[in-house]
Formats: C-alpha cells, structure tokens, sequence
C-alpha cells in the first residue's frame, strides 16, 4: 500500500483512491487542479543553466487521516518533498520518470548527490511547492498525475517507522521496523476514499 515502492498497475489502481495529486484528469480526460489551485506559474528557462521553476499554491484546510478518518496531520508543501524523496529512497521501479526532467533527481538515484536538499523540489512555504526542471518540459504538468508525485505525510511516515536517505531506507526495511504502506491501517489518506475492507486476492472496499 505504498504507493512509491511500487511499479505494478494492480497496486497503483487501488491505492491512486486514496490519495489526491495537484492536478488530475476528470472523466472526460481534461487536467484539472486537485490539491493545487491553479496549472502551475512556468518560469523562463535561467539564462546560465537553462534550469526552469514550476510553483503550485495548494488549497487550504486539506487534512491527512487514518485509516478510521482520524485527522493525523495537515497537509503541507512539504509533504511533496517528502514523497519525491521517499519515492526515490524505496526505488520502486518509477523513479527513471524524474531523472533528467527534476534536477538532481538522477544523480540523487545514482548516490552522486548525498543531501536531498539538492533535488529540485522545496516548499518554500506550508502551501507553495516548487520544482526545479532541468529544461523546458512542454508536458511535465501531464505527469503529475503519476504517482512518483504524490505527497506522503513526512510525519505519519516516520511515525510508522519511515526514515529517509537511500541507506537508512534500506537499513529499515531489512530490520523490519519500517511499517509504513505494510496494510491499509499504515498509510495517510487525503483522496476521496478510506479502504474499509481488504482481504487479499478476494475483496477492496472503497468508502
């Protein structure tokens, strides 16, 4: 249930209801802005490294919540850092679809770059996320419907055992104190759906 550690169709069809991206396709396939307030301002490209800014302003008041609805925290810029990072950390098989487009998103996944601080995204503040692009990309706001730019709450990540850096990831998972995404009780939901019941290979309820 986590969705940046995965690759596979059959887990991203089901998890995408429970969570929310800054802009989406409705049914008749128009791109339209979910937890983002508008398309996006483009920057020009920078005249010494061609790099271009993309900013979203988020909507207000948007909570994450449990698996019961309990509010667990507030939704905030920060949360898209946190799960481009944790996306890139898990290697789930989708992070080739940000290298050369998020700037040092390819040496972050290659281990040339250490301090994710480096990666072209920040909340520069609680509502307003910026991504860095390493040119002009015509298409990048029709990618932001794939799940390697969703948020994750960084607190009930790491309240769940969830740490960052490539390393200490990995160091998590094979101690096994790494809860979070393991069932449908150890994810953060702000889309329109709770799972209310799973059963393995026979039953999802979407509520």
């Amino acid at each position: 249930w986590d969705v940046f550690a995965t690759s596979r169709s059959a887990d991203s069809e089901a998890i995408i209801n429970t969570y929310d991206g800054l802009l989406e396709y409705d049914t008749e396939g128009t791109l339209k802005p979910a937890l983002a307030l508008g398309n996006g301002e483009f920057s020009e490209p920078d005249p010494d490294t061609g790099y271009v800014t993309v900013t979203y302003k988020l909507r207000e008041g948007v909570k994450w919540v449990d698996s019961q609805g309990r509010e667990v925290a507030d939704l905030t810029a920060d949360d898209f850092v946190a799960g481009m990072q944790h996306m890139l950390d898990a290697g789930g098989g989708l992070e080739y679809l940000v290298e050369n487009i998020i700037v040092n998103a390819l040496e972050y996944n290659k281990g040339d770059v250490t301090d994710f601080a480096e990666v072209g995204v920040k909340a520069t503040d609680d509502n307003t996320v910026v991504y860095t692009l390493c040119q002009p990309t015509s298409y990048f706001i029709t990618m932001l419907g794939y799940n390697v730019f969703a948020p994750m709450s960084r607190t009930y990540f790491e309240s769940k055992g969830g740490v960052f850096g490539k390393d200490d990831y990995k160091a998590a998972v094979d101690a096994g104190t790494m809860k979070y995404g393991q069932t449908v009780n150890d994810i953060a939901y702000c889309g329109p759906y709770l799972v209310s019941n799973f059963t393995s290979e026979n039953t999802i309820v979407f509520t």
